[in-house]
């Protein structure tokens, strides 16, 4: 699987030149990102201490998580010296399929890889600050639901509607990764990588 993810995967500048969607928004965000030294150093020592050698991140292009989150992302892992493919889920029914029988059908999925195809740690979609915000942003825009309905029902002036708002929405959403919840993103992956090298030297120690 990880042979095939690095034979079609793109880089993170190949994705940008590539992206269908929200293409300005994503090179506005990548003159900003710019991780913090301190997660970038702990991913690069706990990434060596689980043998992380790749990482990937299976996205589609309309998906505005990713178009927040790539930028910083990609920052974090060349700074930490880790490769970085991205993938469409669309164009990698396995891997996409394994995702969904793990119970995580939603996008961005990044998965952090030992050299054997062996995935270490995997964290989806958004950190959990801006998971909070969403939700309280569309319960402040109950259009949001009615729009995104009628949208899915065919109704082509809800579909138009639908886009500004979201367009709306991802352009606020942008602003709150830029000022401050960027750093719950790579904390977050930094965590998680810190939890796996924790239980790998508890199962040495208890074998």
């Amino acid at each position: 699987m990880l042979e095939t993810i690095y034979s079609y995967g793109m880089s993170p500048d190949e994705y940008l030149r590539n992206v269908r969607n929200y293409r300005s928004l994503m090179r506005t965000l990548a003159e900003f990102a710019q991780p913090d030294p301190d997660h970038v150093a702990r991913l690069r020592a706990a990434g060596a201490n689980a043998g992380v050698e790749r990482v990937s991140l299976m996205t589609e292009d309309w998906c505005g998580d990713s178009a927040c989150n790539v930028p910083i992302l990609a920052r974090l892992f060349e700074q930490a010296g880790l490769p970085f493919a991205i993938v469409r889920g669309s164009e990698m029914e396995k891997l996409k399929q394994r995702y969904e029988d793990d119970g995580d059908d939603h996008i961005p999925v990044v998965s952090l890889w030992r050299g054997d195809g062996t995935e270490v740690v995997r964290w989806v979609e958004a950190p959990e600050a801006v998971q909070k915000r969403k939700e309280e942003w569309k319960a402040a825009h109950p259009e949001f639901a009615t729009l995104y309905e009628r949208r899915m029902e065919g109704d082509s002036a809800a579909t138009k509607e639908f886009g500004r708002l979201y367009r709306r929405f991802l352009e606020e959403m942008a602003d709150w990764y830029r000022n401050g919840l960027w750093s719950e993103t790579t904390r977050e992956v930094v965590e998680a990588v810190e939890e796996a090298v924790d239980r790998r030297t508890r199962d040495s120690a208890a074998s």
